[in-house]
């Protein structure tokens, strides 16, 4: 590793930003013109472009690992994949057999199941011997008897009215609101 005595040298502060850009190539043409122009006139600039080169690398290598470390790290993946597999709830196990054509399959047999049941007990359903008209209460039958005679009457109140309306508009008179 190459050691300094000091730090990383200052540069001018108008070009600090510059010169990092610069290091990385993301100077577009006359920005990049303007820093190698100063580069030839200003040593600090340069000394600072020169460490740049030097420690930037240095920070961005990867730590070296002994073979210790890799075989620990394999041995303690194994120990927490076997946990999480012991940890599984039972019912992911029991539907991690089943495969993704089984749930449309299992699906259509029930469906097809129901409707072969309810279509061959359609009779078993109701209770035998049981009719509508024992089912229904007598008084309710006794009513539905006597809705024509109700429906007859709604007529007739219908052309009472009908009758006043027309008397009073022939008449000249106002109109009675009932």
């Amino acid at each position: 590793m190459i050691q300094h005595t000091d730090s990383m040298r200052p540069a001018c502060k108008d070009f600090e930003e510059d010169l990092v850009l610069y290091y990385y190539g993301d100077c577009a043409g006359p920005e990049r013109d303007r820093v190698e122009q100063h580069l030839k006139g200003c040593l600090s600039c340069r000394r600072f472009l020169q460490d740049l080169r030097t420690f930037l690398p240095l920070m961005i290598r990867p730590k070296e690992r002994p073979q210790a470390f890799w075989d620990g790290y394999y041995t303690e993946l194994q120990k927490k994949l076997a946990a999480m597999e012991d940890a599984e709830p039972w019912w992911k196990r029991l539907f991690s057999s089943f495969h993704p054509w089984t749930v449309p399959a299992l699906g259509t047999a029930l469906i097809l199941i129901l409707a072969l049941t309810l279509t061959f007990t359609k009779g078993m359903w109701r209770p035998q011997g049981d009719s509508t008209e024992e089912k229904v209460p007598r008084e309710i039958r006794a009513v539905t008897s006597d809705l024509d005679f109700f429906e007859a009457m709604d007529l007739l109140e219908s052309l009472d009215l009908l009758e006043t309306v027309e008397g009073t508009r022939s008449g000249g008179g106002s109109v009675q609101r009932l």
